[in-house]
C-alpha cells in the first residue's frame, strides 16, 4: 500500500485568509454553519470501503487517490471545525 501524502497547511493558509473576514476573524455564523458541514452518507460509506480495501491492501492507484483526497478534506474540515468551535467558545 502506498503511504499517503497529506499536507493541508498550505489549503488551510489560504482558507484562514479567506476566512478571516478582512481581519475581524470568523463570524459566528460562519462558525456554525462550518460546524454543520460534514460528508454526505454515500461519501462516509465510500470513506469506509476504500479503509476497508486499504487495510487489505487491495486500493487500486485510482482509488489510492480517491482516498487521499478525502483524507486531505477531511483534515480540513477538522480544521476549520475546531476553529469554529473555537470562535463560538469566544463570543460565549
Amino acid at each position: 500500500m502506498a503511504s499517503f501524502k497529506v499536507s493541508p497547511k498550505p489549503h488551510a493558509d489560504v482558507l484562514h485568509r479567506v476566512f478571516d473576514i478582512p481581519g475581524h476573524g470568523m463570524t459566528r455564523a460562519l462558525a456554525e454553519s462550518i460546524l454543520a458541514l460534514d460528508f454526505p452518507e454515500a461519501d462516509a460509506a465510500r470513506i469506509e470501503e476504500l479503509n476497508i480495501r486499504a487495510n487489505e491492501g487491495e486500493l487500486t492507484e485510482e482509488e489510492e487517490s480517491e482516498l487521499e483526497a478525502f483524507i486531505n478534506i477531511n483534515d480540513l474540515l477538522a480544521y476549520w471545525q475546531s476553529k469554529g468551535r473555537q470562535t463560538l467558545h469566544q463570543s460565549a
